[in-house]
């Protein structure tokens, strides 16, 4: 589950960056894509951290989905395909470990 969240809250933060650097004119990206960003790195953040991770994984896994289909609507955009790939193959592939 560490994996997961760890996931969750670098693309959480990265995506959250991005959007905000859109309005703070440092990058140039439509607005509507830099508030996606904020939103879905919220989304993320959210997923990793709200009652210690115990959403993270239908988190990852809903945005990554998300992520692949806004990459492909925007005229594949490459970056948003391979981190929604990530994202989808991390909550399918780590599980949390079990007590014995």
């Amino acid at each position: 589950m560490m994996i997961q969240r760890i996931w969750a809250s670098i693309i959480g933060l990265a995506s959250t960056v991005i959007g905000i650097l859109k309005y703070l004119s440092y990058i140039n990206i439509p607005s509507s894509d830099a508030f996606i960003h904020i939103i879905t790195g919220l989304g993320f953040i959210a997923g990793a951290w709200i009652r210690k991770g115990k959403y993270v994984e239908i988190t990852n896994l809903c945005l990554g989905v998300f992520y692949i289909l806004f990459g492909i609507v925007g005229g594949l955009n490459w970056p948003h395909i391979i981190a929604g790939a990530i994202s989808i193959i991390i909550s399918l592939v780590i599980k949390p470990a079990r007590a014995i």
